[in-house]
């Protein structure tokens, strides 16, 4: 296990604007509550930080509300701005990773993420923000952020796992129980599904609502999103397998390969046996519609 530390990054081959500049990464153990933060004193910034706590409490006060950030908890702040963190005494300690980096050319997205998340916000260990913020520090760790453009693609990469878990949080706390139980069977079904109106029953909703309501939640119409099932099983099946274009329409719910061809040409922009073939075009592991 590697050492808990904090690594600064300044890079003097110049201070290129239209690069995010990474400010430091940092793995922490505090006990001592000498460990202070006063955002309004601080003559850093300005700065975003985004903190991480993966054991023990310290204690986070914005605008006069004291929160409490525990095990699982985010935040992420402007600095300066009125805010303190600290180590209290009351906690056996506050283990946390987190990164400092300029709000330069990131304002839109900072501003969602500040709505949409609030002060202080849940994430799994597991989650990939947290798990790219381990990864940063390692690399930190390890000496290899070594130049400004490693650092500014590693911030990036960092705000858009944070902007994309805050989406996919918001799709799930939006979607009703009853589109959830018609997507899964969906899911369960798509090789066998014959219609929007078997796929509505299940929702107890009418056709035509459904499917505007469906078209929203995931992008894709009820019969897109069987399609794209279809055609993802497709292309496992004609990279792993040496079953026919015939056996393979049938096997994920086409009557015949003449439709089943028309439909990858039409999804994917050649031909099933092409695909398969690989020949005068990329030939993909493995293919995703989004």
């Amino acid at each position: 296990m590697y050492k808990h530390g904090v690594y600064g990054f300044r890079f003097l081959d110049g201070m290129d604007q239209s690069l995010y500049q990474l400010f430091a990464v940092g793995y922490e153990y505090i006990t001592n509550t000498e460990y202070h933060w006063d955002g309004l004193q601080r003559t850093d910034g300005p700065l975003i930080l985004f903190q991480y706590t993966v054991s023990g409490k310290g204690s986070l006060i914005v605008n006069g509300q004291l929160h409490e950030v525990s095990m699982g908890s985010a935040f992420m702040i402007d600095i300066p701005s009125n805010h303190q963190y600290f180590f209290n005494s009351s906690n056996d300690h506050w283990e946390f990773y987190f990164i400092l980096f300029r709000p330069t050319k990131l304002e839109t997205e900072w501003q969602f993420l500040s709505k949409e998340l609030g002060v202080i916000f849940s994430l799994e260990e597991a989650s990939p923000p947290v798990l790219l913020l381990k990864t940063m520090y390692l690399h930190a760790y390890n000496r290899n952020i070594n130049d400004r453009y490693l650092a500014s693609s590693m911030v990036y990469q960092f705000v858009m796992e944070i902007y994309r878990n805050s989406l996919n949080l918001h799709k799930e706390h939006d979607m009703p129980d009853h589109m959830k139980k018609a997507i899964r069977y969906i899911e369960e079904n798509f090789t066998t599904v014959e219609s929007v109106e078997e796929v509505a029953a299940v929702a107890t909703l009418s056709k035509y609502y459904f499917t505007r309501l469906f078209k929203k939640i995931t992008g894709f119409t009820p019969l897109q999103y069987v399609t794209k099932l279809r055609l993802e099983k497709a292309i496992k099946l004609l990279r792993d397998t040496d079953y026919t274009i015939e056996e393979i329409a049938r096997m994920i719910g086409y009557a015949n390969a003449s439709y089943f061809i028309k439909v990858f040409r039409q999804w994917v922009g050649y031909s099933p046996g092409e695909y398969r073939l690989g020949k005068n075009h990329l030939a993909f592991t493995d293919m995703l519609f989004k």
